[in-house]
């Protein structure tokens, strides 16, 4: 019977508060009474989303005891629950196996003249979302041509020859989705008069196991004899010439290697020699600081030449100055041979291989000084050290 009387109390009192209204009486009778005890009544109301916990204090005449009668505001006994969250909705699930890498696999290809040789700049692209494994790339190039240099320069590159061509394999493991790789190999000619082509294979495995192949096309090349007119200027125009706008300019530097000292006069006058034979016009030329200045131009693309030789630092350098370039880097290919020949014919060292090209294996730059037999040289341009000879 006394719980009894505490729940009409709580009921009546929610009924003479401020919340008071037919809404309250139809939730007074979904009430869900808790905690019920001499103190108060513990409350559960849900209107849809929203949960009320209300606590009612009773306060009753009991005999023998008073009570103080504390008045609080029924906003001061409701607590409001917001609706519970709802869980994270998660992404839908796929695996590299759904995503579509065809024509979003692709090699770029570029092949133009670069400084005193050549460079064939190949962009593998994965726009895809699932990355490529496997890759192998295959190069085949004519004999004419030699690989001086790459970049990266940590690339694992095979070469031997095959079928009267030169081959290269490169490879590595993998190229992550939305992603590229760049990849440069610089090319010398080693003589003119030859034409040939240099081909590209790049393969992979994709998303699905299944090997993809791309053939880049044949990129043609040509080296002619040069057939040269010499041309009269004064030497004033010489400064001027290097300055025309778009002249290009690229040196071919040499190290001659010996067992012992020749007299650099003897360099000197082998390269006059040989820029004489070539028809080239001797402008001036300056015998204590072993520099001599030639002039001329192609007789079939009717362009200009400059044409420098000398002599530094234990090194002998040829310059050449031209608006085109294929002409400049025939130039230096045509006179950087016979000087080396020459250095031959006339014993100053026994075979080809003890003259260096003074080019740096890392970056391309000239190296500042043809260093002795077993001596590490740095870059002045990376200060990356290296053995010459």
């Amino acid at each position: 019977m006394l719980v009894l009387s505490w729940v009409i109390q709580a009921r009546n009192l929610i009924l003479q508060t401020s919340l008071h209204s037919s809404i309250i009486k139809y939730l007074c009778k979904k009430i869900i009474f808790k905690n019920i005890n001499q103190f108060g009544v513990l409350l559960f109301i849900k209107i849809k989303e929203i949960q009320l916990t209300i606590f009612i204090p009773l306060i009753f005449n009991m005999p023998g005891k008073k009570h103080n009668t504390v008045k609080k505001s029924t906003q001061d006994l409701v607590i409001f629950k917001g609706k519970e969250s709802t869980k994270d909705v998660k992404p839908e699930e796929y695996s590299f196996e759904q995503i579509d890498q065809e024509d979003k696999i692709k090699l770029l290809t570029d092949f133009r003249p670069y400084g005193s040789h050549y460079v064939l700049s190949l962009q593998l692209l994965n726009e895809s979302l699932a990355p490529i494994t496997t890759v192998r790339i295959k190069i085949s190039f004519p004999l004419f041509l030699i690989i001086t240099r790459n970049y990266p320069h940590t690339l694992y590159i095979t070469s031997f020859e095959e079928e009267g061509l030169s081959r290269v394999n490169i490879e590595f493991d993998e190229l992550n989705e939305r992603s590229s790789k760049q990849i440069n190999l610089h090319f010398a000619p080693l003589s003119l008069d030859h034409e040939g082509e240099i081909r590209t294979i790049f393969t992979y495995v994709n998303n699905k196991d299944y090997v993809r192949v791309i053939n880049s096309n044949p990129i043609s090349i040509t080296l002619d004899i040069l057939t040269i007119n010499p041309k009269i200027i004064p030497s004033s125009y010489i400064r001027e010439f290097s300055q025309i706008p778009g002249m290009k300019r690229a040196i071919r530097s040499l190290g001659v290697g010996r067992s012992y000292n020749n007299p650099p006069e003897l360099y000197f006058n082998i390269l006059e020699q040989v820029f004489l034979r070539n028809h080239l016009q001797l402008i001036t030329k300056d015998a204590d600081k072993k520099i001599l200045w030639f002039f001329g131009s192609d007789l079939e693309s009717r362009d200009d030449i400059l044409i420098i030789g000398q002599l530094v630092s234990d090194k002998v350098e040829i310059i050449v100055s031209s608006k085109n370039h294929q002409i400049l880097i025939s130039f230096l290919t045509l006179l950087s041979n016979e000087f080396k020949e020459q250095v031959v014919i006339n014993e100053l060292v026994t075979t080809l291989d003890q003259i260096y090209d003074l080019e740096c294996k890392y970056c391309g730059a000239i190296l500042p000084f043809f260093p002795k037999k077993g001596e590490e040289i740095a870059c002045s341009k990376c200060n990356y050290e290296q053995l010459v000879w």
